[in-house]
């Protein structure tokens, strides 16, 4: 049997769509620019691909190759899918226009949200003057910035606090445990609540995420690990998160996904390319209780407060203004060169995508 089904693994914690417009560069100039020894390489927003149908995936171009002692993985399972699947490079050293192509042939996402996953995850996370990004943690093929205006090391979308954060389906806090790996326990909690809520499905009863489901699966991590993590934090970016599904996801589809890290067998990717739905809403109008906020010294929930106007119209208007408030860092705004032409094509498809009426520059902590 065919199931056609997409996940919507939160390819990156910073997973947002975008509707660039026509003031963002498609075609870079040609420049050559060294800094502190490494060598600039302007970044490009890929066409959009010419075919968008569904289809089998993988492809016996990407089959199945675990990943080697010296290849990066980190929290995400979509992206550690890809890698596993060389839709991205296998080594989990990746760039801005790899992770919008590969997550476009995989996933069938569309190519707008996928240039705002992207500029997330280099702006935030990875070396923008030379496009290089890691999947996981720390590694030699990924430089720090120019300068070292970020700190000694490119840490990677592993690391805590800008984009990967607490309440995860499948990962500990990282304050009581591992952020970065799957954790049974976990999953096992998941499987109970699927088979209290679930609906029922090609693989049998109570075995499809339905959306009642997904709003106790986020209750339940979200109470749970409010408890017991002293050091809890949900910050806007992090509560508008995407994780929902299109079609059917069933435990078996999920558990490939999130365990073992491939593609299903006999998996189709979406017939039309994705651009978000209105799961993650549907979400949270049933959980009111949890706005963003932050555990205080006495382990008691408090809220943060709201974004500044003219930044508090939307959620993701108040999104796109912590992103760069908290999670970019501020020493972005005075580079130079192709660097300075790189952030300013990221941070301006963000700003086209965010709803708000004014910018915001790079405003975050460095070296966090």
């Amino acid at each position: 049997m065919k199931t056609f089904s997409l996940l919507l693994l939160v390819v990156s914690p910073l997973f947002i769509a975008v509707n660039a417009r026509s003031n963002i560069r498609d075609a870079p100039s040609t420049t050559v620019d060294i800094q502190d020894g490494q060598t600039g390489v302007l970044m490009v927003v890929p066409p959009r691909p010419t075919e968008t149908g569904t289809k089998r995936i993988p492809d016996a171009d990407h089959p199945f190759i675990a990943p080697g002692p010296n290849d990066m993985r980190g929290p995400c399972p979509g992206m550690n899918t890809l890698a596993n699947h060389g839709y991205i490079s296998r080594n989990g050293i990746t760039s801005f226009e790899e992770i919008i192509i590969g997550a476009a042939e995989a996933f069938n996402i569309d190519r707008d949200m996928g240039v705002g996953m992207a500029s997330l995850n280099l702006l935030a996370r990875g070396n923008a003057f030379v496009n290089k990004i890691s999947i996981g943690g720390v590694s030699p093929l990924v430089p720090p910035l120019p300068g070292q205006i970020d700190g000694p090391e490119t840490r990677g979308i592993a690391a805590h606090g800008r984009g990967e954060g607490d309440a995860s389906m499948t990962r500990s806090d990282i304050h009581i445990g591992n952020s970065r790996n799957f954790n049974q326990t976990l999953w096992d909690e998941d499987l109970e609540i699927l088979a209290k809520f679930g609906a029922d499905g090609p693989d049998g009863p109570a075995t499809v995420f339905n959306l009642e489901t997904l709003i106790e699966l986020k209750r339940q991590n979200l109470e749970s690990d409010q408890l017991l993590d002293p050091e809890f934090a949900i910050p806007i970016r992090r509560l508008n998160l995407v994780f929902g599904t299109t079609k059917q996801a069933t435990k078996r589809i999920m558990t490939s996904f999130f365990m073992n890290q491939t593609f299903p067998e006999n998996w189709f990717r979406a017939a039309s390319p994705v651009l978000g739905g209105s799961i993650p809403g549907e979400i949270a109008a049933a959980l009111p209780q949890w706005v963003p906020g932050h555990n205080d010294e006495n382990g008691v929930f408090v809220a943060d407060p709201p974004a500044p106007a003219p930044f508090n119209i939307s959620s993701g208007c108040a999104a796109y203004w912590d992103n760069f408030a908290n999670a970019v860092p501020g020493s972005l705004a005075n580079v130079t060169g192709i660097f300075k032409q790189n952030v300013d094509m990221l941070t301006g498809l963000l700003f086209n995508a965010s709803g708000c009426s004014e910018p915001v520059a790079p405003a975050g902590p460095t070296n966090v």
